[in-house]
């Protein structure tokens, strides 16, 4: 995710370079068919006003729709935030033990922790399709990790695994059953709000739409020189483009904003967000020891989040 209100706009153009040009040229043959060789070309304005509006409206709707899907994003890995402190604290408030059994209590409520911990790294590599267990090295035993590489969804695992030793301290007589159903509504949240992502990532906007708005955009600013002849103008051709590149960018932008998990500068930054959670919740297991916050990458130039 960008910092600040800097956008790297050498990328910008670097990246719209080649269908730029092709306006440009196309506009550059029209001048001079019309203006060096006489020419009449029959091309009249009206079409392409009406296609421009109606290209317009179309990618508005997308680009909606795209940031719909992003803001959902955020709003999902906001709960995950609420909800995984909560845990935390339920865990580390709600069991009681005799004082004989505390340091066995202490060091279950520690495996949970640092087990939700994992989860978080865990739904962000598989939202943006990586490894993991990547990052769950230290956070984790190593019998548990190696039993990890068997399962096909490693968050919802940890999730299980953590339900199982929560019932655990309730057999052990150190929760009651309704201290019990707490935490299992937490650990049943957090998994519905895990599922909520996984939907945005396996269910794109359908492919009619990127395929129609990818490809009109493009025949659009090609043909517009054509529409434009009678106005065409060294003066006016980078008013045309600058048109041609506010069209290529809207279609972009609804492209990229389409998948809110990506790395890329307008993806979410999952990274920083899971290591806020990590730092928060280890404070409150009471340790001092923490890991620094997430710092910013340079992206062309540009700090981003990851």
């Amino acid at each position: 995710m960008v910092i600040g209100d800097k956008l790297p706009w050498k990328y910008i153009f670097r990246l719209h370079a080649p269908w730029l040009l092709a306006t440009f040229l196309v506009a550059a043959a029209a001048w001079m068919a019309t203006r060096i060789f006489q020419l009449e070309l029959p091309f009249t304005p009206v079409p392409f006003q009406i296609a421009g509006v109606a290209l317009a409206i179309f990618l508005g709707f997308r680009n909606n729709s795209a940031y719909d899907r992003w803001w959902e994003g955020r709003k999902l890995w906001g709960g995950i935030v609420n909800h995984s402190r909560a845990l935390a604290r339920q865990v580390l408030t709600l069991p009681v033990a005799p004082e004989a059994d505390r340091p066995a209590l202490l060091a279950a409520q520690r495996r949970i922790i640092y087990r939700q911990i994992a989860w978080l790294y865990a739904v962000k590599q598989q939202l943006r399709a990586a490894d993991p267990l990547e990052e769950l090295k230290g956070l984790l035993p190593a019998d548990e990790l190696e039993g990890l590489k068997a399962q096909k969804n490693v968050a919802a695992w940890l999730i299980h695994t953590n339900g199982v030793e929560v019932a655990g301290l309730a057999a052990k007589g150190w929760l009651s059953d309704y201290r019990l159903e707490i935490l299992d509504r937490s650990l049943t949240e957090l998994i519905s709000l895990q599922g909520g992502c996984e939907r945005i990532k396996s269910t794109p906007i359908p492919t009619a739409y990127r395929i129609f708005t990818y490809r009109f955009t493009r025949v659009f600013i090609s043909v517009l020189p054509l529409g434009l002849v009678e106005h065409l103008s060294p003066s006016n051709v980078p008013v045309l483009i600058g048109l041609s590149l506010a069209f290529l960018v809207l279609e972009t932008l609804g492209r990229i904003l389409e998948d809110p998990f990506s790395t890329g500068p307008n993806g979410l930054a999952l990274g920083a967000i899971a290591r806020n959670i990590e730092i928060n919740l280890r404070q409150q297991l009471g340790e001092t020891e923490l890991p620094e916050p997430a710092k910013p990458t340079l992206f062309n130039g540009i700090p981003i989040l990851l």
